[in-house]
């Protein structure tokens, strides 16, 4: 799993992460930040990277022990 800080992560995508693991949808993410459907899968994309998660699962998982 990953070792990197919840710093390495903004505060939307921090917010978009939160809501992504108690299983919002990313349209009701975008509808909430007041922001597209596209940005919430970039932001999503981003994340992943940022916390070299290899998929959704494990940033849930990363930001349940983080977060």
């Amino acid at each position: 799993m990953v070792e990197h800080k919840v710093d390495t992560l903004n505060d939307d995508q921090i917010k978009i992460l939160a809501l992504l693991s108690v299983g919002t949808a990313e349209g009701k993410i975008a509808e909430q930040l007041c922001i597209s459907t596209q940005a919430v899968r970039m932001e999503t994309d981003t994340i992943l990277k940022k916390i070299n998660a290899p998929n959704l699962l494990q940033a849930v998982l990363w930001a349940a022990l983080r977060l």
